[in-house]
């Protein structure tokens, strides 16, 4: 190890050390049953296949990646839990639309709530994921067939 790869080496990591760590939050809806809460337990690689059962409310989830602290709020889906969405956009930088690509039947219905939500004024400018969940599974539907 020559001096200079030791020197880079120290430089850098003082330098990742001393960036701010940025706050990002992520909205994360869809109908029901669409998988939203185990997307989630993916990303923070929970490995454990709890069942959580439908989710009520708002969880809130924190994931560090790099210099990023992404807050991960897990809205319910349910047509009851839907109206709360709208006090959260404003809160989120982002938004994941989550759709059972496996659901054919409710497909319709969650192209009906997506539009909803991007008619929304807090929603505009935003950047929208749609994750077609549950693609490991062969009835699912492949990406010219969602929404």
């Amino acid at each position: 190890v020559s001096m200079f790869n030791l020197m880079s080496n120290c430089c850098s990591w003082v330098s990742k050390i001393q960036e701010p760590i940025r706050k990002v939050t992520v909205l994360v809806v869809g109908l029901d049953k669409a998988g939203k809460t185990s997307s989630i337990r993916g990303m923070l690689r929970v490995t454990n296949s709890v069942d959580t059962g439908p989710t009520h409310g708002c969880i809130r989830n924190e994931l560090r990646v790099e210099n990023y602290l992404v807050t991960m709020l897990d809205a319910g889906g349910s047509t009851e839990s839907r109206g709360a969405w709208r006090e959260l956009y404003g809160e989120a930088h982002g938004i994941i639309f989550v759709v059972d690509s496996c659901d054919r039947q409710r497909m319709k219905e969650a192209k009906e709530v997506l539009a909803e939500l991007l008619k929304q004024p807090r929603v505009a400018g935003k950047p929208i994921l749609v994750l077609a969940n549950k693609q490991d599974k062969m009835n699912a539907l492949v990406g010219s067939e969602l929404i």
